[in-house]
């Protein structure tokens, strides 16, 4: 199964697969919002997946820096590629957004949002370059407006 086809599956199915049935993997659930929000954290993979209430999986986090790194052999666009190879091969994309500096969250790589069937792939970028930094999937009944 690609990364994607793990959307809307329930956290089970994606447990018991290889490769992340064998990587160490922490739980945390975060009652105070409007509705429960249970995640997955695999700090040495540099992977991350939340669920909605029903344990369905709604995002899925791919992070280059961020703990280890996560394998990028596992998705279908490197870390290692600008954000020109990135619409290359993705085409013209839904959304983007240029670089920000909060005075509160810090700065922010500019980005693109690519839609697909029943999801989006929203690709940051570094602040320093326009390297790959981090990869998040949602599935479109969560997508932010």
């Amino acid at each position: 199964m690609t990364i994607p086809e793990y959307l809307g599956k329930h956290i089970s199915i994606m447990l018991e697969e290889t490769p992340f049935k064998n990587w160490p993997v922490e739980k945390s659930i975060e009652e105070s919002l409007e509705e429960k929000l249970t995640s997955y954290i695999f700090k040495e993979h540099g992977f991350e997946v939340s669920c909605d209430p029903n344990d369905k999986i709604s995002t899925i986090f791919l992070y280059s820096e961020e703990y280890n790194g996560f394998d990028e052999s596992l998705f279908e666009i490197p870390f290692s590629w600008n954000r020109k190879q990135v619409l290359e091969h993705f085409g013209t994309p839904s959304k983007s957004g240029g670089k920000v500096s909060d005075p509160i969250l810090g700065d922010y790589g500019p980005w693109d949002r690519f839609t697909r069937p029943g999801y989006s792939i929203h690709v940051g970028y570094r602040t320093d370059s326009d390297c790959v930094k981090q990869i998040t999937l949602m599935r479109s009944d969560v997508v932010p407006l």
